[in-house]
C-alpha cells in the first residue's frame, strides 16, 4: 500500500466559520478606515476603480458608512429643495409679495459658490458634513437680504419713495447689523478649520463651507440684493404705473437702531 502522504500534501488552513450572503449571493465583507488626509469619497472612488479588475461574476456593494453616505446625500439634496420652498412661502406671507422673496433668495447661489470656494481653498471635500454646512449656510445668509429688503420696504411705505431712494436710505442703516452678525458667525467657524481639539476632522468641512459662503455672500449681498430690489421695483412700477400709490401716513417713526427689525 502507498501512504497517502506520498500523493497528497496536508496543510492546515483557516476556513470560513460562516457563509455570508447579500441579495441571495455569497458575500465577503472587507472593512477599513479612511487614512489621514483622505476623504471617504476618495476611498470609495479607489474601490470602484479596483472593482473594474475583478473577475466576471464578482461585484462590489458598499456597506456601512459608505452606503449611509450615499443615501444621506440624496436625502440632503431633497431637504435643500424643501427648505427653499418653505423659505419662499414664509417670506411671501411676511412681505405680502411674490417678488420680494425672490430678491431675498438671490443670495443663495452666491453663498453656494462661496461654500465651494471655501472647500477648495482649505482642501476639503464635499461630504456629509460639508453638505450639513450648506444647509446651515442657507439659513444664515438669508438674514442679510431680509434686513436690507425689510427696512427698504419700511422706508417705502412710510415716505412713499421709489425703490432706489428707499434702498439708498435703508442700506447704510442696515450695514452695521449685517457686518456684526456675520463677523460673529464667521469667528465661530475659525477654530474647527484650524483643527483645534479632537474631532475636528469631521467638523472642519462644515466650518469651511460656512465660512467661505459667509464671506462671499456678505460682500456680494451688499451689491446684488440692492440692485435686484431696485430692478424688480422699477419693473413692478412700470407694470402697475396706472394704479395710484398712496404713501402710508404713520405717526410712528422708522426705527433707526442698529439691531434686528
Amino acid at each position: 500500500m502507498i501512504p497517502i502522504t506520498m500523493v497528497v500534501t496536508q496543510q492546515e488552513m483557516p476556513v470560513l466559520q460562516t457563509i455570508s450572503r447579500l441579495d441571495r449571493e455569497r458575500a465577503i465583507s472587507i472593512k477599513g478606515n479612511v487614512g489621514a488626509g483622505h476623504s471617504q469619497q476618495e476611498a470609495m472612488a479607489k474601490v470602484y476603480e479596483l472593482a473594474k479588475t475583478l473577475p466576471l461574476g464578482l461585484r462590489v456593494a458598499p456597506g456601512g458608512q459608505a452606503s449611509q453616505l450615499e443615501e444621506t446625500t440624496s436625502g440632503l439634496w431633497f431637504a435643500v429643495l424643501i427648505g427653499i420652498m418653505v423659505a419662499y412661502m414664509v417670506l411671501a406671507s411676511q412681505f405680502n409679495s411674490f417678488l420680494h422673496p425672490v430678491t431675498v433668495l438671490t443670495i443663495l447661489p452666491l453663498a453656494l459658490c462661496g461654500a465651494v470656494l471655501g472647500l477648495v481653498v482649505t482642501g476639503k471635500t464635499l461630504n456629509l458634513f460639508s453638505m450639513i454646512g450648506l444647509l446651515l449656510l442657507m439659513g444664515i445668509v438669508k438674514k442679510n437680504s431680509i434686513l436690507l429688503v425689510e427696512y427698504a420696504e419700511q422706508v417705502r411705505e412710510h415716505e412713499g419713495t421709489g425703490p432706489r431712494e428707499s434702498m439708498q436710505k435703508g442700506a447704510p442703516l442696515r450695514l452695521r447689523p449685517i457686518l456684526m452678525t456675520t463677523v460673529a458667525t464667521m469667528m465661530s467657524a475659525v477654530p474647527p478649520i484650524l483643527g483645534l481639539g479632537p474631532g475636528t476632522e469631521t467638523r472642519s468641512p462644515m466650518a469651511a463651507a460656512v465660512l467661505g459662503g459667509l464671506i462671499v455672500s456678505t460682500v456680494l449681498s451688499l451689491v446684488v440684493v440692492p440692485c435686484f430690489y431696485v430692478a424688480t421695483g422699477n419693473i413692478r412700477g412700470k407694470i402697475f404705473k396706472n394704479r395710484p400709490t398712496v404713501p402710508t401716513h404713520s405717526t410712528a417713526p422708522i426705527p433707526h437702531h442698529a439691531g434686528h427689525p
